[in-house]
């Protein structure tokens, strides 16, 4: 025994040497054992307010409050009060009188880390607590962008390389609608969509029937409406579209903003 008391006491003077009361006040300091139980599923704890000798909390019941007085490492509780809810005591949980009387037996702390020891006068742990520090939000990964939130404008038909841009030519998808529209790059066009996790089936394309001779347009046109017909598969990936009819790569489109 004289040897466990000992241990005590050294952890006591090895973690409290520095501490003043600004070390924990202002924190909620949630219980984890109280009398020699370990409480596993409570919501007791104390928070001292700042600048002051006032604390409240919580019985893991009824809601507390009353006078604290921290000095050097002593810790005294006085005043307790609480509301007079009647609870059912759950496994794992430790009962609201005997979390009082050790508040009330309190007379030493320890603070290592976000552990809080508190001592009665024999140097008996008679309660531990944890701080429960909020953690930095875990950034979410980008949401995945869906086939309705950009605007598609070609870049390649057949995976083949151009070196002179390919303008005019875009596509965009409603889902409210299920409709597909766009220009070809010499007419405007329509059409019907639907989905199916990768599949895609683009049908009833109508466009309007003006003639563009200059710059291969009409070719281009040909080539873009016929792989939007013939794609049964999508893929989005690194900003762009890409559209295939089985394995064969039909079109590659770039995302834009919607405008």
């Amino acid at each position: 025994m004289k040897g466990i008391l000992l241990t005590i006491a050294i952890i006591t003077l090895g973690v409290t040497g520095v501490l003043a009361k600004s070390d924990i006040d202002g924190k909620q300091w949630t219980l984890t054992y109280a009398n020699g139980r370990e409480v596993t599923s409570s919501i007791a704890y104390f928070e001292i307010e700042r600048n002051s000798d006032r604390f409240t909390g919580s019985t893991g019941c009824n809601r507390m409050f009353g006078s604290v007085e921290v000095t050097d490492r002593r810790i005294d509780f006085s005043n307790i009060g609480t509301t007079k809810m009647m609870c059912k005591l759950m496994a794992g949980n430790v009962s609201e009188t005997a979390f009082l009387n050790a508040l009330e037996k309190a007379d030493k702390y320890a603070q290592n880390g976000n552990v809080l020891y508190v001592f009665d006068r024999n140097g008996r742990t008679i309660l531990r607590f944890k701080r429960l520090v909020k953690q930095a939000p875990v950034p979410l990964p980008p949401a995945r962008v869906q086939l309705e939130d950009r605007k598609w404008v070609l870049e390649s038909i057949l995976g083949r390389q151009y070196f002179v841009p390919i303008k005019g030519v875009f596509l965009n998808f409603d889902a409210a609608k299920d409709s597909v529209g766009g220009n070809s790059g010499c007419n405007v066009f329509g059409g019907s969509y639907k989905t199916r996790g990768s599949k895609i089936e683009i049908s009833d394309v109508i466009s309007t029937m003006r003639a563009c001779v200059e710059d291969g347009k009409i070719a281009v046109e040909r080539e873009f409406f016929d792989g939007l017909r013939s794609a049964n598969r999508f893929e989005i990936r690194d900003g762009r579209l890409f559209l295939y009819k089985n394995r064969k790569l039909m079109l590659t489109l770039r995302g834009e903003a919607k405008g």
